[in-house]
């Protein structure tokens, strides 16, 4: 009886370590990673952004000025110094689960009185480590003015805390060199729209064996491992995943118009991003999508941006199409009910049965955040009100 041997492939998961430890007025602090080169350099941006927003979240709005303070290339950090010292030890683990990136982060800290200390050393420690290397410095000094940014204005959570790190690295370590050459790789297929060509868009990741990139043609996002075939990355972490980054890149840079002024689209992503609403957007159409949600459940909601006439159209989606023998039914009752609305109207598709209701907004100038957000909630309003009488309507026996 022959036994054959089985074929097992490790994957060799990439850890980065931090060391810091204050006595007196003196601080030292240790950087290691199991991996070097460009590899370790990605791998202590993303640890150092990650810990930065650590940092924050332990000290919290009110006492985050001295960390902002650490950040800010330039300013000069006061050492205070303790009699009892303080050590803190931080281990990230970069893991490519099946499903898309995972981050282990451990963060050992007794205290957080010294945590601008710690923050302060950390990035001294890895401008001297990578000091060969002017690109990294610049890369290290943009990623901690993102995450002074990010902690100034306490956009820092519990909930995004992932995001807000990985999205800060990125905008990063892509806005030095070479950070945006497209992705080549003849297996990559987007799964949403199978797209396969040279549009595909970078995004950080520290991985030997793993890829993580934007769809050039839909916009979703990819992950592949070596071996197995590529994922798209859930819509709605995705989403907030691109928000960030959208908001951190500057929306005037990649949305402006030739002629150096804003468009409506990067306008109303600004908004977006202002308001906190994860969106997606639609290949080739000015369009952001998202989801509203209330007492009556969840619909889908998209903005279009109408340049040429400065025209903002808002539209909820109603999550039950009307079968084609209550459409008349219903039209009546859509025409009825749109006697009297001063936020909108609704409009119902005779083709498909899609039942939607719309608000327009005019933009003379600059798109205002609050209004939106006003219009926003009585749009969706409109459409919570009068869903259960729709449902009603859908759901009788023709007479």
């Amino acid at each position: 009886m022959k036994s054959r041997a089985l074929r097992v492939t490790v994957l060799r998961m990439i850890e980065t370590t931090f060391e810091t430890a204050h006595a007196g007025t003196e601080t030292s602090c240790k950087v290691d990673s199991n991996v070097g080169g460009e590899l370790a350099q990605k791998a202590e941006l993303v640890a150092f952004a990650h810990f930065a927003a650590r940092v924050f979240l332990l000290l919290g709005p009110a006492r985050a000025g001295a960390v902002v303070d650490a950040l800010v290339d330039g300013r000069q950090v006061d050492l205070p110094a303790t009699v009892t010292g303080a050590r803190t030890r931080t281990v990230v683990r970069f893991l490519d689960g099946a499903s898309g990136p995972r981050l282990y982060f451990r963060l050992n800290a007794p205290g957080k009185p010294d945590a601008d200390l710690a923050v302060d050393a950390l990035g001294e420690t890895l401008r001297q480590r990578h000091r060969g290397d002017p690109s990294f410095a610049e890369r290290l000094a943009r990623a901690a003015e993102l995450m002074a940014r990010l902690g100034a204005t306490g956009q820092v959570g519990q909930d995004n805390e992932f995001d807000v790190g990985l999205a800060a690295a990125d905008v990063a370590w892509r806005s030095v060199g070479e950070g945006t050459t497209a992705v080549t790789d003849s297996e990559l297929e987007c799964r949403g729209c199978g797209y396969r060509g040279p549009a595909f868009e970078p995004r950080l990741w520290p991985s030997e064996d793993a890829l993580l990139c934007r769809c050039g043609r839909c916009g979703a996002g990819v992950w592949r491992r070596a071996g197995r075939r590529a994922r798209s990355i859930r819509p709605d972490i995705w989403a907030a995943m691109e928000t960030m980054r959208s908001q951190l890149e500057g929306v005037s840079s990649p949305l402006a118009e030739p002629n150096g002024q804003q468009t409506l689209l990067g306008e109303l992503k600004r908004v977006f991003v202002e308001n906190g609403w994860p969106y997606s957007e639609v290949a080739g159409a000015p369009v952001l999508l998202s989801e509203l949600s209330g007492p009556e459940g969840s619909w889908d909601f998209y903005a279009q941006a109408v340049e040429e006439k400065d025209l903002v159209l808002l539209y909820s989606i109603a999550p039950r199409r009307v079968p084609a023998e209550r459409r008349l039914e219903v039209s009546e009752f859509l025409t009825r009910a749109n006697h009297g609305l001063a936020d909108g109207n609704f409009e119902l598709d005779f083709e498909d049965g899609e039942v939607r209701f719309k608000s327009v907004l005019h933009v003379p100038e600059e798109l205002d955040g609050l209004l939106v957000k006003r219009v926003v909630r009585l749009n969706g309003t409109a459409l919570e009100t009068y869903l259960p009488s729709i449902a009603a309507l859908i759901s009788s026996t023709p007479g």
